[in-house]
């Protein structure tokens, strides 16, 4: 499941100073999103039970919802350069709550949300301690109203993955 950023938010991430670094792999503006919670490989066939189930949740939620990203880059581990996200973590508890007995939680407890935007990962070396930090800590804050969420599909492409949209989800709020 992904929460999408607007436009604005899209340009400004565009205009992130991060350059080009060997060992890093950038994620393009077409991948850039929230996840709410990952799936991993679902059979086709669970797809119109995981639908009827992410439908119940835009009735659960309260209000309109903002996703704030911020303030800065940080990694997680040695391979994921990220934008922390906030804002989402009752959507994400939902989601987790309705779709966990489609699919359910691979171990106990299920890590807890931790919403984040990714803008690069290191490609199969491990980057050197000076890459990395040169890398954190880039300014970057937005925030961007959050009308939908969507259940995606995941495909490795070149150079990364490619993201399909199989349902929209609207809030109400």
């Amino acid at each position: 499941m992904a929460v999408w950023p607007d436009r604005p938010t899209l340009e400004r991430l565009a205009s992130l100073p991060l350059g080009t670094t060997e060992g890093l792999r950038l994620v393009g503006p077409g991948t850039w999103h929230v996840t709410l919670r990952f799936l991993g490989d679902v059979d086709d066939d669970r797809v119109p039970e995981l639908v009827e189930a992410l439908d119940t949740i835009p009735a659960d939620l309260p209000g309109a919802l903002r996703c704030r990203l911020g303030p800065h880059t940080a990694w997680f581990g040695d391979r994921v350069l990220q934008i922390p996200a906030r804002g989402l973590e009752d959507l994400a508890a939902a989601v987790r709550s309705a779709t966990a007995p489609v699919v359910p939680v691979r171990s106990d407890p299920e890590p807890r949300f931790n919403g984040h935007l990714t803008v690069g990962r290191a490609t199969g070396h491990r980057l050197d301690t000076r890459a990395r930090r040169s890398r954190a800590g880039i300014p970057f804050a937005a925030n961007f109203g959050v009308d939908s969420f969507d259940l995606v599909a995941s495909e490795p492409s070149r150079p990364g993955r490619r993201y399909t949209t199989l349902a929209r989800f609207w809030l109400r709020g």
